[in-house]
Parts: structure tokens; sequence; C-alpha cells
């Protein structure tokens, strides 16, 4: 009688050594699993800032923005022509696949200064363009129904051909990146 009773308590044992073994093994599988998931994610959001700064490059080097050969040194600086930029914000729906994965593309004067009362979006100043770029402060190049996530930017220089000359002004290109 007392081998059997023996017996059952070591099994007994046995058992609970066995389940307490498969519950931290499940512990540690389930830690492990979110450390994945957390990198993973991180991983994720840094691929999408790094599309992000990939398309703000796209979008300051599209050809239907750049200046011509006929800004003559100017074009050799990698400017956006603000008339190419005025004409482009009339026709969005054309280019919206260029803007695939952003949420926002915004161009703003940064220096100098636009002045008092002048603070309108340039798609709205073809209506005067005797005094065109200097009549609004920025252009909007797309915008979705997608919130903004975080916003990158990058300095371009925006100018304006003259009768004989062309006048330059530094301006900011800002990307947002959508919420997942």
């Amino acid at each position: 009688m007392k081998t059997k009773k023996k017996a059952q308590v070591k099994m007994m044992e046995t058992i609970i050594v066995l389940l307490v073994f498969v519950f931290l093994l499940g512990m540690i599988m389930i830690f492990y699993a979110r450390f994945q998931i957390t990198e993973l994610n991180k991983a994720a959001i840094e691929l999408e800032e790094q599309r992000a700064i990939l398309l703000i490059n796209k979008v300051s080097s599209m050809p239907e923005l750049r200046c011509s050969m006929s800004f003559g040194s100017a074009s050799e600086i990698n400017c956006l022509d603000t008339y190419k930029l005025l004409a482009f914000t009339q026709d969005l729906g054309k280019f919206e696949k260029e803007f695939t994965g952003l949420s926002s593309a915004k161009i703003t004067k940064y220096y100098p200064v636009p002045e008092a009362g002048n603070d309108k979006e340039c798609s709205n100043a073809i209506d005067d363009l005797t005094n065109y770029p200097h009549n609004c402060a920025y252009w909007d190049l797309y915008e979705s129904n997608k919130e903004t996530r975080i916003v990158f930017d990058t300095f371009v220089t925006l100018c304006t051909p003259k009768k004989a000359d062309f006048e330059c002004v530094i301006g900011k290109l800002e990307v947002g990146v959508p919420e997942r």
C-alpha cells in the first residue's frame, strides 16, 4: 500500500512540475511575441518615415515644378518655378498618384516672410497675377482626409521669372505622413 501512495505522490509531483514548466514556457513566449510586435511596429514606422523622406525628394524634384533652362543659373540651384506651382495647384487631381502614402504636401514661403494680409493660398492668386507671388503665402499641393501623424520638411528655392531676370525666395516643403 505504501508504494502505491509513494508512486501517486511522485506522479503528482511530476505533473505539477510539467504544468509549471508549460506555464513558464507560455509566459516566455507571450513576452517574446510582445517584444517582436513592438520591434515590428518600430520598423514599420521607420519605413514609413523613410518613404516620406523619399517622397519629399520626389516632390521637390518633379519636372512639372522645377525651374526650366530659361532661368539660366537659377536652374542649376534646384529651384521650383512659382508659375508652375500655380498651374500645378489648379489641376491637383491629375497628380494625385504622385502623393500616394502622404496625408498632406504644402509649400510655404519662409523668407522673406509674406507681408501682413498676404497670407492666403497662392492658388487663389490666379485672379491677380500682376503682384504674383507676393500676394500669397503658400501652395497646397495635396491634402487627404487622413489625419497627419508626423510632418517632415525641407527648404526649397522658389523662383519667379521677371522680364529680364528672375526673383527667388526661400520656401519650406512640408510633407505629412498619415496615421496608420
